[in-house]
């Protein structure tokens, strides 16, 4: 369903990807630079659910084209239109049933959500901390497929981080913020996993 959204978004507004680009310091004047699969991940990301110009996100413009789905694309698109982005802390991992259970450390009541993820549920160890979209369908959370991860000694630094940027725009950080903020850090910090 992202790359269907991605596509749609970059086919009409094809200046949104430049922009994008820019913002996540990928672009170099002329032509967009890639350090690894990650950069293209994140540029995928970014392009679907953050809003880097004053056109509504790319998910949002996908759901008011009203497209045709089957049952399952729009139960998708349902989560997608709920999805949760935070800094989260892995507290419990069952790798027979492929689930985690995050926490969230930027909510005051550090609520806690299952997610359903095959790759991570191998990779990941409790305690790392991640910054990820949460995307709810039924019960349970799936990411959208990107994930910045990095060490738990790393937690008070990033919580921090976020606190600082907020004081200094003297406001609550947006979605489109709080995700720059943390694709930088983890271009600094992060640790390779993998998200299915």
């Amino acid at each position: 369903m992202g790359q269907e959204i991605f596509k749609l978004s970059t086919s009409v507004f094809k200046d949104d990807l430049i922009i994008a680009a820019k913002l996540l310091g990928l672009w170099n004047g002329k032509l967009m630079v890639f350090a690894d699969d990650n950069d293209t991940e994140a540029l995928m990301d970014f392009m679907v659910f953050e809003k880097p110009t004053n056109h509504a996100p790319a998910y949002q413009r996908f759901y008011d084209s009203n497209p045709k789905m089957t049952d399952l694309q729009q139960e998708n698109l349902n989560g997608i239109l709920n999805f949760h982005s935070s800094l989260f802390e892995v507290k419990q991992i069952d790798s027979t049933s492929h689930t985690i259970i995050f926490v969230d450390l930027l909510d005051e009541d550090k609520k806690e959500f299952l997610l359903m993820d095959v790759g991570l549920s191998r990779t990941t160890s409790v305690g790392f901390i991640f910054y990820t979209r949460l995307i709810p369908i039924r019960d349970i959370n799936m990411t959208s497929g990107l994930a910045f991860v990095f060490d738990n000694s790393l937690k008070e630094k990033l919580l921090s981080s976020i606190s600082l940027a907020t004081f200094k725009k003297r406001r609550k950080l947006t979605s489109t913020e709080r995700f720059l903020l943390f694709y930088e850090k983890n271009r600094q910090h992060g640790l390779n996993t993998r998200a299915e």
